[in-house]
């Protein structure tokens, strides 16, 4: 083969590795997870918000005190202060003070805020679990169970965006169907780098669970405005401390509107720009993987897109066997979108969206026709799904750092 023939059956096959990947993480993260609750004294599951949604947040609370969790728990809200503090299911509600300062800022500053009290309290111990939620983010009880028992000194689970999934308006429909990638990269990448390897790609703030130990020797006091999670999670792992991986949902809802997708997603770049630029945010050798994942994600759509074109109007010319990996690694590539509008569809909160009785049809044949057409519907919008983040890192680079953490709506506009 030519050298182009072999870039093109080089990038085609990508589908098929990650299809690979996600099977070897899904069995591992089934079968090797290391459940050990016994290990463990105490649970910290902390909210953190600014505090403009506080509706949101009660629902929250209610919802995992509704799950009458067997193990020794408190439920924290750390929020901004000036802002609603009635939450009355919460054990400790924390107004971060205007006067601390440390190197974070805005989120982190929280995080960094509420650790040194569980440190006051004596909780930064290798016998405290704290599990992080964002204010739009729901744990199953079965995350919460599996989280708090995992014996590690970090662990997390499968990001689902099947809160208010497909849902109108028709943006948040297309906005719920372009994050399929959230689940398809978490199912791949973070199954087998947090699971297998301990040493992570990617890290989400949530549902991320750390013991107090790590936090009391990571800490969130490092100079970043956004990407806390990867921060922390990658610099743990540098530091030598163990990470698992299990197979339960952190369930997440998807932005209202295309500019909040806009700012959501620039935020999170440039964050991970700033950590992976910074020998005092991340040391050099796990800067560098991220920073190839990056320009591989890019290079990986801008090449395959240029060379299906070519191979389409016959201008670059491969042998059979070629053809058969495209092929194969093309409908790998369609399957696996329609798995995770399978899996985003389903959930507890999209099954009582129709419970009720139907004229026609029952419930559970609406909830079964429901994910199917979201399952092919994934399909159909894989190609923007999957272009988009290209687009947005792109876009960042052009645009320019955002100067504070920017938040977004978590509740839809017309509520």
């Amino acid at each position: 083969m030519a050298y182009a023939q072999w870039t093109c059956l080089v990038f085609f096959s990508i589908p098929l590795v990650e299809l690979m990947l996600m099977v070897i993480g899904y069995v591992c993260m089934r079968g090797g997870y290391q459940y050990e609750p016994g290990r463990f004294k105490r649970l910290v599951i902390q909210i953190t918000t600014v505090g403009k949604e506080p509706d949101l947040v009660r629902e929250t609370v209610a919802a995992i005190r509704a799950y009458e969790l067997t193990m020794p728990y408190e439920i924290w809200v750390v929020l901004e202060p000036g802002h609603d503090e009635f939450y009355p299911l919460a054990d400790r509600v924390i107004p971060v003070p205007s006067w601390f300062r440390c190197k974070a800022v805005d989120k982190a500053r929280a995080l960094e805020f509420s650790r040194l009290i569980r440190a006051r309290l004596g909780w930064n111990t290798a016998e405290t679990k704290i599990l992080f939620v964002d204010d739009d983010t729901l744990p199953t009880r079965a995350y919460v169970t599996k989280a708090y028992g995992g014996d590690y000194d970090l662990c997390q689970g499968v990001t689902v965006v099947n809160r208010h999934y497909a849902t109108r308006p028709w943006t948040h429909f297309l906005l719920s169907h372009l994050d399929n990638i959230r689940a398809r990269n978490c199912t791949i990448y973070c199954s087998c780098t947090q699971g297998i390897t301990g040493k992570p790609l990617f890290v989400h703030g949530e549902g991320l669970c750390v013991t107090g130990l790590v936090e009391d020797v990571i800490t969130w006091n490092h100079p970043i405005i956004a990407s806390d999670d990867l921060v922390f999670g990658t610099n743990a792992a540098h530091a030598g401390f163990s990470w698992g991986y299990f197979h339960e949902y952190i369930q997440l809802v998807s932005p209202w509107s295309l500019m909040d997708y806009w700012k959501q997603r620039k935020r999170w770049t440039w964050g991970n720009f700033t950590a992976i630029r910074r020998r005092d945010i991340l040391p050099l050798s796990v800067a560098i993987p991220k920073a190839v994942k990056y320009g591989m994600g890019v290079l990986s759509i801008c090449a395959s897109g240029v060379g299906g074109v070519l191979l389409a109007m016959g201008v670059t010319k491969v042998p059979p066997q070629a053809h058969t990996v495209f092929w194969t690694s093309f409908t790998a590539w369609f399957a696996s979108y329609g798995l995770m509008g399978w899996i985003n569809s389903g959930g507890e909160a999209n099954r009582q969206r129709f419970s009720g009785r139907g004229r026609v049809m029952s419930a559970r044949a609406r909830f079964l026709a429901f994910r199917l057409t979201q399952t092919l519907v994934a399909v159909v919008l894989c190609v923007p799904a999957s272009v988009m983040p290209a687009v947005v890192i792109v876009g960042s680079a052009l645009s320019g750092k955002p100067k504070r953490f920017v938040t977004i709506a978590k509740t839809c506009p017309r509520v």
